[in-house]
């Protein structure tokens, strides 16, 4: 139901712009404005307080990504605030909600605005266990690694006396497999640049390797057993190296294609090791999995944890880290503060 008298709203944002192709500037745009009898009914008005910095909304940042088909466009594909109007009867002005997982960011404007409209099915009412602050540093991200580590905690627990491997352990997704897998009580190792094997092995991680490391192994059909489960944020051709070196039964659970999105791949590791690949989309998860993902997170020594890698930026900071050419990760998580 419609619940302010306000007619129309004026807001901050950042607005990616001058897609020619080649180039993409970002914008900081103060005179924006949301009309608010033109929201269609099953939709509400979120007041921003917190977002979060991924991966997806640094690649929206570049030339021919493939996310974005029309400009200008505001990234920012997770959001934590409270509703400021309502066209729906699933909300009420005043609640505190949050918006994970869905195509905020590429189908519609994103989060990196002080308001945003979407779409009544896309919004969850905030959990009494968290606040609007810890609920982006769970995201996308975290959502996405619990669903990796529920795939997975099977065959993790059977061959518990296995290693696993994360590639890609400084990442947001890899990051918070690595704290949810420490409560496993398993040996971890991990796929990382060099400079960041000492902040790994700190939180637990008992070996690190370089991406080299692996693209150095026999081009042999088979390599000895040593994973139960590889969690990779990496893709490329490492895929075709995890594949040999999986025991028997082993999964592959694949959450991310930095190197690139294809691979040349043996098939008998497949069908003499009966090894799987899995793959780990968010949005493809209903409520009740959504749920569960937030039931990994209540866990305060784990919220402690993350806060520990935390970073608060306002607008002007995101504006700035998207105009990199790499996305320079000093901290685990970057939190949007909006107001």
């Amino acid at each position: 139901m419609k619940n302010n008298n306000n007619t129309s709203i004026k807001y901050t944002s950042i607005k990616l712009i001058d897609s020619s192709g080649k180039k993409i500037k970002n914008k900081i745009t103060k005179d924006n404005i949301l009309f608010i009898d033109k929201i269609k009914k099953g939709f509400v008005v979120i007041k921003v307080h917190y977002s979060n910095l991924n991966y997806k909304d640094f690649l929206m940042s570049k030339p021919n990504n493939g996310l974005i088909k029309r400009y200008p466009h505001t990234p920012g594909i997770d959001a934590s605030g409270t509703i400021y109007y309502s066209f729906s009867n699933k909300f009420s002005k005043g609640e505190k909600v949050y918006v994970i997982a869905k195509p905020l960011g590429v189908e519609m404007e994103g989060s990196f605005s002080q308001f945003i409209t979407v779409p009544d099915n896309w919004v969850k009412k905030l959990p009494k266990d968290f606040n609007l602050k810890e609920i982006m540093m769970v995201g996308t991200s975290g959502f996405t690694a619990a669903k990796a580590i529920i795939k997975s905690e099977k065959a993790i627990v059977i061959n518990k006396k296995k290693p696993v491997l994360v590639a890609g352990g400084t990442s947001n997704v890899g990051m918070i497999i690595i704290f949810l897998l420490s409560n496993l009580g398993i040996k971890i190792e991990s796929i990382s640049s060099k400079n960041n094997h000492k902040i790994l092995k700190s939180f637990g991680v008992e070996k690190t390797y370089s991406v080299d490391y692996f693209k150095r192994f026999p081009d042999f059909n088979l390599l000895n057993e040593k994973y139960s489960v590889i969690f990779d944020n990496l893709g490329g051709d490492l895929i075709s190296v995890y594949a040999k070196i999986l025991i028997k039964k082993g999964l592959l659970i694949s959450i991310g294609n930095i190197l690139g999105n294809t691979t040349n791949l043996n098939i008998l590791p497949f069908l003499l090791r009966e090894i799987s690949i899995l793959g780990v989309n968010t949005e493809c998860s209903n409520n009740k999995e959504r749920d569960f993902f937030l039931e990994k997170f209540k866990s305060r020594k784990l919220r402690k944890n993350l806060l520990k890698r935390t970073k608060i930026l306002n607008l002007r900071k995101v504006s700035k880290i998207l105009s990199e050419k790499n996305l320079k990760k000093k901290f685990f998580r970057y939190i949007v503060k909006l107001i």
